[in-house]
């Protein structure tokens, strides 16, 4: 009975071993390791009829050399189509796309499409040669000054940090230089406005908000704007027009957050604070 057993067991066993796969398939648990091990985080994003995606899968991830420095990175493999907010946080736009991030979720860089050997290897030794994101960051921004996005995302990580001094130079850097970026200049004048509500002085922070109204008036983030407008109002003494605006968009607010902000700022304001 013994000797009948050991085949079938050791089927079993050489089985569960070579069917193992470095790829791990929990963004969350991906991010845990990565915080815990102090390291960068590659994701394959695939979809299954994608069919460069199975090149990139059978061919070039195990090739030796970038299997072997694929091994100083958390790997996560993610089908696409069943993450949408995965893809529209990072704008993914097609498969395959291989993502670099921290262990905060921060996005690093990605190849998009087809990616070769060269590419995995070139991106990755840039990335590994940087002991954490900002340093990353502050590299690629050496060889490419004039970089919109690079400020904008150290403007976002110094935010994270709470580092606001820094946040706020980054991202008015940001707005000097994106001219030719619309939607980036919006989005760092949003941010910016942001950090002067919580670390500049209030009539600061008044006088960006209008600002930002004004230049922006058919904002998708409008309603927000005009709340934090009240809200930095009230702080600044202007009670009735932070009334009035606070008033008027309470009812085109969408999320509790928003909705509890507006609603204290607004029984303050009746009580005299």
């Amino acid at each position: 009975m013994v000797r009948k057993l050991l085949p079938v067991f050791f089927f079993l066993f050489t089985s569960a071993l070579f069917s193992e796969s470095p790829w791990g398939s929990s963004i969350q648990k991906g991010f845990e390791t990565a915080k815990q091990d102090k390291k960068f985080i590659i994701v394959d994003v695939f979809a299954d009829w994608c069919t460069y995606c199975l090149v990139l899968e059978k061919e070039i991830f195990p090739d030796p050399e970038v299997s072997k420095i694929l091994d100083s990175f958390v790997r996560v493999r993610l089908d696409g189509e069943e993450f949408p907010n995965l893809r529209k946080k990072y704008n993914i736009e097609g498969y395959p796309t291989i993502l670099f991030l921290d262990g905060d979720g921060n996005y690093v860089t990605k190849i998009s499409g087809l990616a070769t050997k060269e590419d995995i290897l070139g991106v990755s030794k840039r990335i590994l040669q940087e002991p954490n994101l900002e340093s990353y960051l502050k590299t690629e921004l050496r060889r490419n000054l004039s970089s919109p996005d690079i400020h904008f995302r150290l403007g976002l990580l110094y935010f994270q940090s709470k580092d606001y001094e820094k946040a706020e130079f980054q991202f008015t850097e940001t707005i000097q230089k994106s001219k030719s970026f619309p939607i980036l200049k919006e989005n760092a004048h949003f941010n910016l406005n942001l950090v002067k509500s919580i670390y500049g002085s209030k009539e600061s922070a008044v006088k960006s908000w209008k600002e930002y109204l004004e230049l922006y008036p058919t904002s998708s983030r409008k309603t927000t704007a005009k709340l934090y407008y009240g809200l930095t109002l009230k702080d600044a003494g202007e009670s009735k027009l932070a009334k009035t605006i606070l008033t008027e968009i309470k009812p085109q607010l969408t999320t509790e957050t928003d909705k509890s902000m507006c609603n204290e700022a607004l029984s303050e304001i009746e009580r005299g604070f």
